[in-house]
């Protein structure tokens, strides 16, 4: 099943690219004055939210082990289509009182429609993982850590010269858990702000 969602985010992701890049080439010559910033850095901040795999069997049913946190990430872009992102987000949650640590880095493509910037992005880092519930030393192995690897792509929107908003952020994370590994869902949203010096074009 989680193959099937991976499957589509890629369909989803790889289509927006398509008819972003199909309004770009129409209007090839004014791709710098449509940047929806024009700044080289910024600073995102906004709410995150896991879905994991690992689930706790009660007897009203199966509770399915989530998190939710903040996510904090940093933007330096020195070309027109490409940043630079780190990235260092935490959230807890139940049902296993369960903890979840991440940094990671990598790099982000950016397409430019007017004041809308859709993206994508790859990064590695690495995680932790951690449980005081009893249950959890049986799923989480009470503390976990390795690498992580987390792709994706979200919407971000200018509202105002210094400031963007992230409509949405839809991530597939990989994490080293569990007996068979697993692949995790993340969806946020929050607020960007723009700094550092302004670039050409604008």
């Amino acid at each position: 099943m989680k193959h099937r969602y991976t499957l589509l985010l890629l369909a989803a992701v790889l289509l927006l690219g398509g008819c972003v890049c199909f309004a770009q080439d129409a209007a090839y010559d004014t791709i710098a004055p449509l940047r929806a910033n024009a700044f080289a850095d910024s600073v995102y901040v906004g709410f995150d939210h896991i879905r994991t795999d690992y689930a706790l069997v009660t007897p009203t049913g199966n509770e399915l082990a989530e998190t939710s946190g903040v996510n904090v990430e940093f933007d330096m872009r020195r070309k027109e289509h490409i940043a630079y992102i780190a990235t260092v987000r935490y959230g807890m949650g139940s049902p296993f009182s369960e903890g979840l640590a991440t940094g990671a880095a990598g790099a982000s493509y950016l397409f430019h429609l007017s004041r809308f910037e859709p993206y994508v992005h790859l990064m590695g880092g690495y995680s932790r993982l951690a449980s005081n519930h009893p249950e959890g030393g049986m799923y989480l192995a009470n503390v976990n850590t390795g690498a992580a690897v987390i792709f994706g792509g979200g919407l971000d929107v200018r509202v105002k010269e210094r400031w963007s908003v992230r409509v949405i952020s839809l991530e597939d994370i990989y994490l080293p858990f569990g007996q068979w590994r697993s692949s995790y869902w993340s969806v946020g949203a929050g607020a960007i702000y723009h700094f550092g010096s302004r670039r050409a074009g604008r």
